[in-house]
């Protein structure tokens, strides 16, 4: 094309010294169609640095328990295996304090008041803490759990409509109105109940014959593990660090089904509680066991895990991924979802580079 253009180039300037070019008109070479072109979308890169914070070991509980008939026998065994279980935090070098509250709804001006805190019994806290909140440091922890629990009335009005997720959510709800948590602390609640939300989990099927009349109740939106986690999210924000975990009647467990339907009140499987449990990554134990201790202890596991995460600003694409923690690259590290996890403790003061593209 080059050398035809030349030679008509050269043509013409012979030409001119006789008669004159004609005019010549060149159309360009056709090229696609560039509206035709499907460029991909760029893929969204995130680059952000990360400093753990100084308050990421502080946790805060919430111990909520079943006060029911039938939970007498399993509060006693609590009793004894809880303060075991604190004196491991104490010793640890997490900042913990801790909340109680019960299943139970109680009457405040004709209507029923879920997930208060209850005051420690033989609990003579500092100057300017509340007496409904315990806290690391704290002598005689064993006296103090054996007769807080002591005091509870087991059984009577509205004891059988065991709600520990509504509790759970109401707590959460009204926290402005008491200090059982810290601005930035990873949040655990721990349920310990022999029957499921509201009893029988809102399904009419799974009420027993030894059931009392009216066992079966329909959820309510605050009974749903979801809503739950919602407002956990709403009042904390969407970055709560935060576990459920239960002691219950693990689902389909019919030898322990079978051991806590000697009671009077019937026990049944807590669908609902492990669901919460799952939802929030929390530990789910038995009931039956004859040692809570090493229930409680997995929940601890379970806290220090929740201190080892962070929440990414989208669903990252796994091979997209890096990351690096005092400045050296990281791998094999876990992905759920927007949660990046770690397989240790994060420290603080550690910066934690990271990058990576969002999924489409």
């Amino acid at each position: 094309m080059k050398a035809s253009i030349l030679n008509l180039a050269l043509s013409c300037v012979v030409a001119t010294l006789g008669t004159a070019c004609a005019k010549m008109n060149f159309a360009p070479v056709p090229v696609e169609d560039k509206a035709s072109i499907v460029e991909p979308p760029p893929s969204k890169t995130i680059s952000s640095t990360e400093v753990v914070a100084y308050g990421n070991k502080q946790v805060d509980f919430l111990l909520v328990l079943d006060d029911s008939n039938s939970m007498l026998p399993e509060l006693k065994k609590l009793a004894a295996r809880m303060s075991t279980f604190v004196n491991s935090l104490d010793a640890s070098n997490i900042d913990w304090q801790m909340c109680i509250t019960t299943t139970r709804g109680v009457s405040s001006g004709g209507t029923l008041v879920f997930g208060n805190p209850l005051t420690w019994a033989n609990y003579v806290p500092a100057a300017g803490t509340p007496a409904y909140l315990l806290k690391k440091g704290t002598a005689n922890l064993n006296t103090i759990f054996t007769s807080t629990i002591d005091t509870l009335t087991i059984g009577g009005a509205n004891s059988g409509d065991e709600r520990a997720i509504k509790a759970t959510h109401d707590n959460f709800k009204n926290s402005s109105s008491h200090a059982c948590y810290r601005a930035g602390a990873a949040i655990s609640v721990i349920a310990i109940s022999d029957e499921d939300e509201r009893s029988v989990g809102g399904d009419p099927k799974n009420v027993k014959a030894k059931d009392a009349d009216g066992a079966y109740q329909p959820f309510e939106a605050e009974d749903y593990p979801q809503t739950m986690v919602d407002r956990a999210k709403a009042t904390f924000g969407d970055d709560v660090r935060f576990t459920f975990s239960s002691i219950i009647v693990k689902p389909d467990d019919k030898v322990c089904e079978g051991e806590q339907d000697v009671d009077l009140s019937p026990s049944h499987f807590g669908h609902t509680y492990a669901e919460a449990s799952r939802l929030t990554d929390g530990g789910v134990g038995s009931i039956c066991d004859a040692d809570y201790s090493a229930n409680l202890n997995t929940f601890k596991d379970k806290i220090v895990n929740s201190l080892s995460s962070l929440t990414l600003q989208c669903e990252a694409k796994p091979k997209s991924l890096k990351v690096k923690v005092g400045g050296l690259d990281v791998s094999g590290l876990k992905l759920d979802g927007k949660v990046l996890k770690f397989t240790y403790p994060l420290i603080e003061g550690t910066q934690i580079d990271l990058q990576y593209d969002c999924e489409d």
